[in-house]
């Protein structure tokens, strides 16, 4: 080999590992840089239906494991649950007819969770406390919760539908507890009811009105509270605050998820025995509303572990109940018609 090719393949090899040291150093540097911003948003289990919206797709039915982004809207159908994990320490319980947008932004160390709560109930759980550069809320459409390690409960419902459902003689345990909590304060007047129920740690409240306009001063909550919030598009109220967890006012979903804390961190107020005993009480029969635009369109009776009946009637001639009528009741279930 004469001295001109050896030249030549020196410098070549020499190119080559110049481009490998390049190419490992940027590798390096991408790594890096993910893991700086990376927020791990994934869907730990799905029962029933949900489905996620995500920019024009829409209706991608959620599965175990399946990643979500910062912007998804995620609806829960009715018979239906979710539980969704953020950053390995932060879990939501989501519960059926639910329907809400998740938001994380910064990194996994500092990081910037919001869940906007537009209908339905899910309970949240911190497991390690937040850092000082990190933040944690939950928007209703009338108030903003902020909280730093915890677990508690965000419940959001329109008043015409509580009204129809205490009207029907319906036995809806969470919906008779804000009916009845409400009979002195008065439901008139307001267009939603928010319920925020603390099992462990502080939350921190700012009411505000339908349009996000900020209404007095922020509200510190302790563990142990049930909380009241009435709101329309000029007010937002606190309407009662109670101190102690009365357990027969939730749905078996609710005690579910409950107990899932209990057994896993520990972080709940309420005791494992309570919840047990709780979980073999609420066995049905249950119930079944039907919805259609915030009226009762009919109720079932529908033992534990059956399932209902589909209405020979419907509202209207296109649409459809957002229930999978196959799936067992174990819950008191409210249906709502979709078109």
């Amino acid at each position: 080999m004469n001295g001109k090719k050896v030249g030549i393949i020196i410098g070549a090899v020499a190119a080559g590992a110049v481009l490998i040291i390049a190419g490992v150093l940027a590798a390096i540097f991408l790594i890096g840089k993910k893991t700086d911003v990376y927020r791990v948003i994934k869907v730990m289990s799905a029962e029933g239906h949900c489905y996620v919206t995500r920019g024009e797709i829409k209706d991608l039915e959620a599965y175990d494991g399946m990643a979500l982004q910062s912007g998804d809207s995620i609806h829960v159908d009715g018979n239906s649950s979710l539980v969704l994990m953020l950053d390995e320490d932060k879990l939501a319980y989501v519960e059926q007819n639910t329907d809400f947008n998740i938001i994380a932004e910064g990194t996994a160390k500092d990081s910037r969770s919001k869940i906007e709560l537009v209908r339905g109930a899910l309970t949240c759980e911190i497991q390690n406390s937040l850092s000082s550069g990190s933040t944690y809320e939950v928007d209703t459409p009338n108030s903003t919760m902020a909280v730093m390690g915890t677990s508690f409960r965000m419940e959001v419902t329109d008043v015409d539908t509580i009204r129809e459902v205490l009207e029907s003689g319906a036995v809806q345990p969470s919906m008779l507890f804000m009916g009845k909590t409400l009979e002195n304060s008065g439901m008139d007047g307001y267009n939603t009811i928010t319920r925020l129920t603390i099992t462990d740690g502080v939350v921190k409240v700012q009411l505000h009105d339908e349009n996000g306009n900020k209404v007095g001063d922020e509200i510190v909550f302790n563990v142990n509270t049930d909380v009241l919030i009435g709101g329309n598009d000029t007010q937002s109220n606190l309407l009662k605050q109670i101190t102690g967890l009365d357990l027969s006012t939730f749905p078996e979903i609710t005690i579910d998820f409950f107990n899932d804390i209990a057994e896993g961190s520990g972080k709940m107020v309420i005791s494992g025995s309570d919840l047990k005993s709780q979980q073999a009480a609420n066995n049905g029969p249950h119930t079944v509303t039907f919805m259609y635009k915030n009226t009762v369109f009919g109720i079932q009776t529908v033992p534990y572990n059956s399932t209902a009946t589909e209405p020979v009637f419907k509202p209207t001639l296109t649409g459809s109940w957002d229930v999978d009528f196959d799936i067992p009741v174990t819950d008191d279930l409210i249906v709502y018609w979709k078109e």
